[in-house]
């Protein structure tokens, strides 16, 4: 490719023109530090447009010289007849080249390939000649992040919102989405904790007939979500016991009441009995743990008091 390199003043650079971002960085620090010391190492690449230049790649080098107060800064100017098309690859193979790009980077690439094809269905073949991953699983799960509210996207690059959460939530309506978004983001938990509390909320509004707003906004989960005394470990624990408690009634009494029974017996911690789960049926399990005759001997009063309570095994 050949490039016209020179300097090119920022009032003509077309900075609020996003075709071609990429990168989410837009902290300028580093950068600002290492031209103020050696100039732009790496000219960026921009393309003569109606009467200024639109960036292809490059826009980090571009807000840093702004940023230092600069009047020009070195480019790598494009032939105005260069197609959209291989500016897109140059955007996403520069973005590529230089460190691995993040799942929103990856959308965001995904997505100006496939609307500078036209949706063509050669597109995916092309994304991954510039280094995306190029099967169809990866395209399926990635590709969605390029549409979601900037919230879900932030979310997803700061680690509180997995990308399997995002996507169903995605497909939620927009303030239901919002909602969810803004109570994950509080939380930042694992990918199971995360699951089990979006299914929990999600059947719960299915069942009482409310949007997800409706019941993030009730009482009892505003006041963990808003309890200052709690650490977000704390709010997580007291979340998923009051959801459970609210989805599940008759088992979280079940459990309860066992929990009651079991603590007033004061077993042996080498005796563990272990209930059906879910307290569906009537099999128990009982596990003893000991090391010689003598030991297991010593359980037998223990075994005595789980026989002789009234209530806590069934008939």
């Amino acid at each position: 490719m050949d490039y016209k390199i020179r300097p090119v003043s920022l009032d003509q650079i077309k900075t609020n023109d996003p075709t071609f971002r990429i990168t989410t960085n837009t902290d300028t620090t580093d950068l600002a530090l290492s031209i103020s010391a050696i100039g732009v190492l790496q000219p960026p690449v921009v393309i003569k447009k109606q009467g200024g230049y639109r960036v292809v790649c490059g826009f980090r080098r571009i807000a840093a010289c702004s940023a230092l107060k600069h009047d020009h800064v070195p480019a790598r100017i494009l032939h105005s007849d260069v197609s959209t098309l291989t500016c897109a690859q140059i955007a996403i193979s520069d973005n590529s080249l230089q460190r691995p790009l993040n799942v929103v980077e990856q959308s965001r690439a995904y997505a100006l390939v496939q609307k500078v094809v036209d949706g063509s269905p050669a597109w995916r073949k092309i994304a991954a000649s510039t280094g995306l991953p190029g099967s169809q699983s990866a395209v399926d799960r990635i590709l969605p992040v390029a549409d979601m509210p900037v919230c879900m996207q932030n979310g997803i690059l700061e680690g509180s919102i997995a990308l399997p959460i995002a996507l169903h939530i995605s497909r939620l309506n927009e303030a239901d989405a919002k909602a969810l978004c803004i109570f994950f983001r509080a939380l930042t938990t694992s990918l199971n904790v995360q699951r089990e509390l979006l299914e929990l909320i999600s059947e719960i509004s299915l069942r009482d007939d409310i949007s997800i707003v409706q019941l993030m906004e009730q009482d009892q989960i505003a006041a963990i979500m808003g309890n200052g005394n709690f650490s977000v470990p704390q709010k997580v624990h007291a979340l998923r016991v009051m959801l459970k408690t609210k989805r599940y009634p008759e088992l979280s009494r079940a459990e309860a009441l066992y929990g009651q029974n079991a603590k007033s017996l004061k077993l042996d911690p080498r005796v563990q009995l272990h209930p059906p789960r879910f307290f569906e049926g009537t099999t128990y399990r009982l596990s003893l743990t000991f090391n010689s005759r003598q030991q297991l001997k010593s359980l037998q009063p223990e075994l005595e008091k789980l026989v002789q309570h009234p209530t806590l095994l069934p008939d």
